[in-house]
């Protein structure tokens, strides 16, 4: 089969590689769409050390059963379904939600993924994919399931003026999700006017350029001292440190970049002003399912959001443009 092949910053080819082959409680998948995810960005550059040379990334995907392991049971060859990346290693059953635990490992990630024609994946990430549902709305589950889990987790009150610092694919995504759990006004910030003007025609009450006015002097002024709720959708010191100070005394901030290792913020202020910060991680099933949901069933529309279809073979290609800026896209969604 074809699989794109991570050989190393800023290197990736396209390849012909052996099919794997399913473990008893394990699936065949043939990827029918798949997409890229900043997280694949930013480990194609080495930014962040989360993938290796000679791995094939991809964990956002959908495809058809090709074949099952002799301990599958619920599904069969040719039926439909969207993938859930996380899995646990361990035989037992997990005490903690899979988000949580220590034995929990991602498709395309710390194991091989789906920027390929066919991937693997246990019977237990699998979800049935809804007639209704695209292969390219199917993909994108997986990011709308992470939004949707941090605007779980964070307490946002009905009506409550709620920020947003970022407004690529997941920024967006929460922006749906936080209106979807009864946000009242929420205020979207990022630098690149295009992607502001998508918030605002998926639903933002506010756009602000950061590169052009002072964010936070203008939060304040909208808020009378401060938003209730922030959340963080970048993972830099100076977005972390934004996020705070746009939130109002005894506020939450909730982080879901995740683009640093290490950033430096005011301690003092999270510490005097009584700002609770919490981080997010992924998605339980709950929220995976509840994302297949919600745009199944038309609650949510993301078909904006997907700027760019392309073939498998052309994700190299994509992946440099992507990289280096060349190409702005909030989502490219590849086809094997």
């Amino acid at each position: 089969m074809k699989a794109l092949i991570y050989k190393g910053p800023w290197e990736m080819t396209l390849e012909e590689v052996a099919e794997p082959m399913p473990n008893a409680d394990e699936v065949l998948i043939d990827v029918k769409a798949i997409g890229i995810c900043g997280s694949d960005i930013h480990g194609y550059t080495g930014s962040t050390g989360r993938r290796w040379p000679g791995m094939i990334m991809g964990h956002e995907f959908a495809g058809v059963i090709a074949s099952t392991g002799e301990n599958v049971s619920a599904y069969q060859p040719e039926d439909e379904v969207v993938v859930s990346p996380m899995f646990s290693v361990s035989d037992k059953p997990e005490k903690v939600p899979l988000n949580f635990s220590p034995n929990r490992r991602l498709l395309g990630v710390e194991v091989n993924g789906a920027f390929a024609d066919r991937v693997t994946a246990k019977e237990s990430q699998l979800f049935r994919k809804p007639a209704g549902l695209s292969w390219q709305q199917a993909a994108l589950c997986e990011p709308l399931a992470v939004a949707l889990h941090a605007v779980q987790i964070t307490p946002i009150d009905l009506m409550a003026d709620v920020a947003i610092v970022g407004s690529g694919m997941i920024g967006l995504l929460t922006l749906l999700a936080a209106k979807l759990k009864g946000a009242g006004r929420v205020i979207m910030i990022d630098k690149v006017q295009r992607r502001l003007e998508m918030a605002a025609q998926l639903g933002a009450d506010v756009i602000i350029n950061a590169g052009q006015e002072n964010a936070v002097e203008k939060v304040r002024s909208l808020t009378d001292g401060g938003v209730a709720v922030c959340l963080e959708a970048v993972g830099y010191s100076a977005t972390a440190q934004q996020a705070i100070d746009l939130t109002r005394n005894g506020g939450d901030v909730t982080w879901i970049g995740n683009s640093a290792k290490m950033i430096e913020i005011n301690m003092q202020s999270v510490v005097t002003r009584e700002i609770t910060v919490r981080g997010t991680y992924a998605f339980t099933d709950v929220e995976f399912g509840a994302a297949i949901q919600a745009l199944a069933g038309g609650r949510l529309d993301i078909s904006p959001l997907i700027e760019k279809i392309a073939p498998l073979g052309e994700g190299p290609d994509y992946f440099k443009k992507l990289a280096s800026g060349e190409l702005d896209l909030v989502k490219v969604v590849l086809e094997p």
